[in-house]
């Protein structure tokens, strides 16, 4: 077989969005690759087969599941081949490759590594993505989706199945959710496109991984390419693809207990402050600290932690040594610019004493019991001391018993709404198997997150509630443990006979009206899709289970409330399990969709704490409707939370409360979609920052008016000189015509530069003005290295300033120049890090001198002549400047001010990274 059968097609219309990627897919496949970024939901199985179709060569898919490998064979014979059978020249086996082979990441890294090893690598990889991510995954949930992979290869079969695919001479591969193309699985793919001859490359994926690190990032753009599409959750909810949804956030504050250990914590952090800003041993120590007595022999040093020398400077002040003027002098601070000794200084201060200054003898009596201090006390956990929160409290807060309760009031809030159309999943990350209770009277103390204690929250609160909420159908869904109400029996029998299924079922041991199903490995997708139907049925409302499991790939339209009561920070996974909740239902055509996202408020804090920081982070991407404004975005501020909210019980509270008001609004979220996305056309990344970070106040208060006056000086002067002419003074012509001669003369004088001073308040009256020539001037300097295509226009660049907050994008160009432009802009405006070049500016206001940094972007500094450039186009379009070079001994210096500048100001509002549909 050469070629697919010609009678072969998609039996539905195609979407618009489908149509215009498949439109210009001639263009796409040029350099053999299509790369197309689209939401779950939005019909990426179907274009990825049509793009096979219509290339008419061997392919190869990879999926990252068996779920998800088995729904690209049901798409293909139930859309295109209209028929229940698989075709013979279809395989899902990689030991029996076809024409057409679906099969796993899992299954094609044990292939090329000759061993069964796909289980434990999942395993590790998942892990190391949300360790990176600042969280963890509950690994017996994490070893059962290890198990949900393809079958395994032997050594001795490895060299025969690779000569197979050899034969094939296969020329399409499509790597399905290829966010997942990291570490190991990356590896394996690149090998096999290695193997291969120019091979067709066609990526898939609902979240890019934004959130890698730089390296990670590339090694993925250099095995999918550029983004060549992207597909947004506004288009598709305008074409009523996805449903109209809405985020809400549910805030808890730490229960009793652990509200009482937090404070213990702080109590022994505070004496331990005012303990050491009066130890005399302590204060020699740093005192006659090398870094301190001989500055300049160890400013590279230094310079190598800014943090930490800072930090020296600010306790020696706080204990009443004078020596800290001098070492403050190295800084390039005045001393009223100094900070207070707070907590964040402190535990910079103990971190470099205790475990990274070669300087420090740690074994001095004194240290050694400081140590032994901060153990007992609970403030060192993996060699780094923690003066405002640990991270076993930031883990106690995240998997906060509170949430619990909460979980329950969000269930009791959305019943009262949605009643018996409500559809609930709940996805957590541990299962939590030891809280399950052994008999009836084994009632154990639920004070954790998991599945299994979330069940037991709702089905204890069913048994001692009344007869309404008695009916209530719950159930689990893990890879390890299902439970279902024995209620919905026939119905499970019904649907597993329709399937030629055989299930085998036991009464739960402490609560007969639930069963347990009998989990095999041959079994376990069969469950799945069993359970899924019996619940899009109504046999079951409300499904907990484990973001493994159901967090990707699972596919149940029925869902309109979704719990997220996981850990889950990071970009791909968050969006991976909100998907689940906001595909549309064909059952329910009016169906909207409420996404719910828990947080628990350390209220002692002016952050939050960790838990909402992890919060944060997750909806730097996750793009949604705002709660109070007809726009479409990212952030956290589109969720009515402004940057730097002081998180106190009160606003805890009142927001909650907010919350709940708005959440029964659901028949006006249809209409607010509608409305929101006819005001724009399209999704674009944005750069947001507060406005005092823009360089417009340095030409704007200084430069124009120094401009102005001196302008109407030399007016003054020109009319001054043609007063005293006698041929003018003493000439007989009216007063009137004298005037307008010297008017006239001033005027012609003074004309240069006053037109530089309209000009220069026309560039920056106004700070969304000020930031655009800013950036204009770096879209030049980018546009001049052949990093953009386009010819430079300052109407590519739009800004927009409101209530302090200035927001900017590239309203032009590819996805690649727009996160090139925007990168360099955010390098150009955020603290200062260790750039090769540095712009500086000093500028006074009336007695005050003022000193502004800014780094030269690492695209631009790389080169001295690009470098120089580019400051020449500032001081063109935005006004003075210096440039610096800090790989010499006085640019160093100047490096070391402005970092420790950026420093001293800890809690300084950084830019943000922002999605909007404009």
């Amino acid at each position: 077989m050469t070629c697919f059968p010609k009678d072969i097609s998609f039996r539905y219309t195609w979407r618009s969005y489908q149509k215009r990627i498949l439109d210009g897919l001639e263009e796409h496949l040029k350099n053999g690759q299509l790369h197309l970024v689209a939401p779950p939901g939005s019909g990426k199985t179907v274009l990825g087969l049509e793009v096979m179709l219509r290339i008419n060569r061997p392919t190869l898919i990879l999926a990252p599941t068996l779920t998800i490998k088995q729904q690209w064979a049901s798409r293909f014979t139930d859309m295109f081949l209209n028929s229940e059978q698989q075709p013979d020249w279809v395989s899902t086996s990689i030991k029996k490759p076809a024409f057409v082979t679906i099969t796993t990441y899992q299954a094609l890294h044990a292939l090329f590594n000759e061993v069964d090893k796909h289980q434990q690598d999942q395993v590790l990889d998942t892990v190391e993505t949300l360790q990176e991510n600042g969280t963890e995954m509950n690994r017996e949930a994490l070893d059962q989706e290890g198990k949900n992979s393809d079958e395994q290869i032997l050594p001795s079969e490895a060299e025969e199945v690779i000569n197979k695919l050899k034969e094939l001479s296969i020329h399409t591969i499509i790597f399905d959710e290829a966010h997942h193309l990291r570490v190991a699985w990356w590896q394996c793919a690149k090998d096999f496109c290695a193997m291969l001859n120019n091979p067709t490359k066609i990526s898939l994926t609902a979240t890019p991984p934004y959130d890698v690190n730089p390296q990670e990032w590339q090694r993925y753009i250099e095995l999918c390419g550029p983004i060549d599409e992207e597909i947004s959750v506004p288009e598709l909810v305008k074409h009523g693809e996805l449903c109209p949804h809405q985020d809400y956030i549910s805030f808890t504050t730490p229960s009793k207990e652990e509200a009482a250990k937090l404070r213990e914590f702080r109590s022994h952090a505070s004496r331990l402050k005012s303990e050491l800003i009066q130890n005399e041993t302590f204060i020699e120590l740093i005192v006659n600290h090398p870094w301190v007595t001989k500055r300049e022999v160890y400013i590279e040093e230094i310079l190598s932690a800014p943090g930490y020398y800072s930090s020296m400077v600010i306790f020696l002040r706080a204990s009443g040594q004078p020596v800290w003027k001098e070492a403050l002098k190295l800084l390039g601070l005045k001393e009223n610019d100094t900070p207070e000794l707070s907590d964040e200084w402190l535990e910079e201060l103990l971190n470099g004493i205790m475990f990274k200054d070669k300087n420090i003898d740690t074994e001095i009596p004194e240290l050694v019991q400081l140590q032994k201090q901060l153990r007992r006390t609970g403030m060192i956990e993996r060699r780094r001391v923690y003066i405002r929160s640990t991270p076993t409290f930031d883990k106690m807060l995240v998997q906060s018993s509170s949430k619990l309760d909460n979980i329950g009031s969000i269930l009791e809030f959305e019943l009262s709404v949605l009643q018996d159309k409500l559809r609930m999943v709940i996805l957590t990350d541990y299962i939590r198997k030891e809280n399950m209770p052994a008999h009836e009277d084994d009632l154990k103390p639920l004070n954790r997150l998991g599945v299994v204690p979330i069940f037991e929250m709702i089905r204890r609160s069913i048994h001692e509630s009344g007869e309404k909420t008695a009916e209530l159908p719950i159930g689990i869904l893990s890879g390890s443990l299902v439970v279902l109400p024995l209620s919905a029996a026939v119905l499970i029998k019904q649907i597993a006979d329709e399937r030629g299924i055989l299930l085998s079922y036991k009464p739960l041991a402490h609560d007969a009206k639930y069963i347990t199903l009998d989990i095999r490995d041959s079994n376990r997708s069969a469950i799945v899709a069993i359970v899924t139907e019996v619940f899009s049925r109504g046999g079951v409302q409300v499904l907990i289970g484990t973001a493994a499991l159901l967090g990707e790939g699972w596919d149940a339209p029925s869902i309109n409330s979704l719990i997220m009561a996981s850990y889950v920070g990071s970009f791909m996974l968050s969006n991976q399990m909100r998907g689940r909740a906001i595909r549309t239902d064909q059952n329910n055509a009016e169906k909207t969709g409420a996404i719910w996202h828990l947080a628990c408020i350390d209220t002692n804090t002016a952050d939050g704490g960790e838990d909402y920081a992890s919060l944060s982070r997750r909806f730097r991407s996750l793009v949604g409707l705002s709660v109070k404004n007809e726009t479409i975005e990212s952030g956290i501020e589109r969720m009515d939370i402004v940057r730097g909210q002081d998180m106190t019980l009160h606003f805890v509270e009142a927001y909650n409360e907010e919350t709940l008001h708005r959440a029964k609004q659901r028949n006006l979220l249809r209409e607010r979609w509608n409305h929101a996305a006819a005001l724009n056309k399209s999704m674009t990344e944005e750069l947001k920052m507060p406005s005092e970070k823009v360089p417009k106040p340095f030409t704007y208060h200084h430069t124009v008016k120094a401009v102005m006056i001196f302008a109407m000086f030399l007016a003054v002067g020109a009319c001054s000189d043609a007063v005293m002419r006698p041929q003018l003074l003493y000439s007989d012509a009216p007063a009137w015509f004298k005037l307008s001669i010297v008017a006239i003369i001033s005027a012609v004088i003074a004309g240069p530069w006053f037109y530089k001073a309209i000009k220069m308040y026309l560039r920056h009256h106004s700070i969304e003005r000020s930031f655009r020539e800013t950036a204009f001037t770096l879209y030049v300097a980018l546009y001049e290295m052949k990093q953009m295509n386009q010819l430079p226009n300052i109407d590519f660049i739009r800004s927009e300033e409101k209530e302090g907050i200035v927001v900017c994008w590239l309203d032009s160009g590819s996805t690649q120049e727009k996160t090139i432009f925007l990168n360099a802009l955010q390098q150009l405006v955020d603290p200062i890090e260790n750039p090769r070049y540095l712009l500086y500016r000093e500028s006074r206001q009336w007695f005050v001198t003022r000193r502004d940094y800014y780094a030269v972007p690492d695209e631009i500094g790389r080169r001295k002549e690009q470098a120089e450039r580019f400051a020449e186009l500032w001081r063109k379009h935005v006004g003075p400047i210096e440039l610096v070079y800090t790989r010499t001994s006085e640019g160093r210096k100047t490096l070391l001010t402005a970092r420790t500048k950026a420093l001293s100001s800890m809690f300084i509002k950084k830019s943000e990274r922002i999605s909007a549909w404009r």
